[in-house]
C-alpha cells in the first residue's frame, strides 16, 4: 500500500473515532493546548462519556434528559474537558450548534473560548474536520461563529449575554472561593445562573451543565439542587472516598481511597488541608 493511501486511511480512522468517541477526541487534541504529558485518571473518560451521552439529545434537538452538575476538586482537568474540548467536539457533530459558556471572571471565560478556538483552527482539526469553519467577520476571542450558523458566546458572573441563546449552556466555576464567602456575591452568582437559564434556544431541549468545586452550602450547586433536584443528574467526586461520592457506585473506582492519586496524592491533599484550613478543604476537596 502506498504511503499516501496509508495516510488517508489514518485520517479517515481518526476522524471517525474522534466523532464517535469524545474521549478519543480529547486524547487526539490534548497536545494542541497542553504541552504537559497527559494523565488520564479514570474520572476523565467517565466525564467524557457523561457529556457524550448528554450530547445525543442536544444534537438531535430532543428534549433534554436532565441538567448536569459536576462537583469535582480543582486541578482535575475539569475546564479542559468541559469548557474547552467539549464545545470543539460538539461542532464535529453539528457545526450549527450555539454554545454559551460562563465563568466567574471575564478573563477566565475568554481563556476557555480562546483555547477552544485554538483547537478548531489547528492544523490537526482542519485536516480531520474541514467542514467546520469559523467566519472571518465573526471571529473575536470570546465570541465567534461558524459558517454553518453555529456560535460560541462567553460571559462572566455579573456580566451580560443579552440577545444570545444557546443549544447548551456551560456554567464553569461561576464563583471563586473569595466570592463564595460573601452573601451578596453568592446571591449575584445565583441570580446570574437564573439569567443564564433564560438564554436557551429551546427551553425543553437546552441543558445547563454546571461544573464547579463546592464552596458553600448556598453556592450555585446548592441553589440549583434546592430548586429542581429531580431534574438534575448530580455527579460529585470528592478528592477522598466518602459518602459524598455520587453516584455511590463510583466509590469502587477510587484508588487507595483517592480520586486521583497522581494529581491529588496524599501529600498534595495534606498540604491543601494546611493551606485552606478544615472549612476551606471540606468545600473544595470534600465537596
Amino acid at each position: 500500500m502506498k504511503h499516501e493511501d496509508v495516510k488517508a486511511l489514518k485520517i479517515a480512522y481518526d476522524r471517525e473515532m474522534c466523532r464517535r468517541h469524545f474521549f478519543y477526541f480529547v486524547k487526539t487534541f490534548w497536545d494542541v493546548i497542553i504541552k504537559e504529558r497527559p494523565v488520564y485518571n479514570w474520572h476523565i473518560p467517565y466525564l467524557c462519556e457523561e457529556l457524550q451521552t448528554l450530547s445525543y439529545a442536544i444534537v438531535k434537538r430532543e428534549p433534554k434528559p436532565y441538567d448536569l452538575i459536576i462537583n469535582i476538586p480543582p486541578g482535575t482537568t475539569k475546564s479542559t474537558i468541559v469548557t474547552v474540548m467539549w464545545p470543539a467536539w460538539l461542532w464535529t457533530q453539528d457545526a450549527s450548534l450555539r454554545i454559551i459558556s460562563n465563568s466567574y471572571s471575564g478573563d477566565l471565560s475568554l481563556d476557555h473560548a480562546s483555547k477552544s478556538k485554538d483547537i478548531i483552527q489547528s492544523d490537526k482539526y482542519r485536516l480531520l474536520f474541514p467542514e467546520v469553519n469559523i467566519r472571518r467577520d465573526k471571529s473575536a476571542t470570546g465570541s465567534y461563529e461558524t459558517t454553518s450558523t453555529g456560535a460560541r458566546y462567553t460571559t462572566s458572573t455579573g456580566g451580560t449575554i443579552t440577545g444570545k441563546h444557546g443549544h447548551v449552556i456551560i456554567n464553569d466555576d461561576p464563583q471563586n472561593p473569595k466570592q463564595a464567602s460573601s452573601d451578596a456575591l453568592r446571591e449575584q452568582a445565583n441570580e446570574h445562573t437564573k439569567t443564564l437559564s433564560s438564554r436557551k434556544v429551546d427551553k425543553e431541549n437546552t441543558p445547563v451543565v454546571t461544573i464547579m468545586q463546592r464552596l458553600h452550602e448556598d453556592d450555585v450547586t446548592g441553589y440549583l439542587l434546592k430548586r429542581k433536584a429531580e431534574n438534575i443528574r448530580h455527579i460529585c467526586l470528592p478528592a477522598e472516598e466518602s459518602e459524598n461520592v455520587k453516584p455511590p457506585e463510583l466509590r469502587e473506582r477510587y484508588i487507595n481511597g483517592l480520586l486521583d492519586p497522581v494529581r491529588l496524592s496524599r501529600k498534595v491533599l495534606d498540604e491543601a488541608k494546611i493551606d485552606l484550613g478544615s472549612k476551606g478543604y471540606a468545600g473544595q476537596y470534600d465537596q
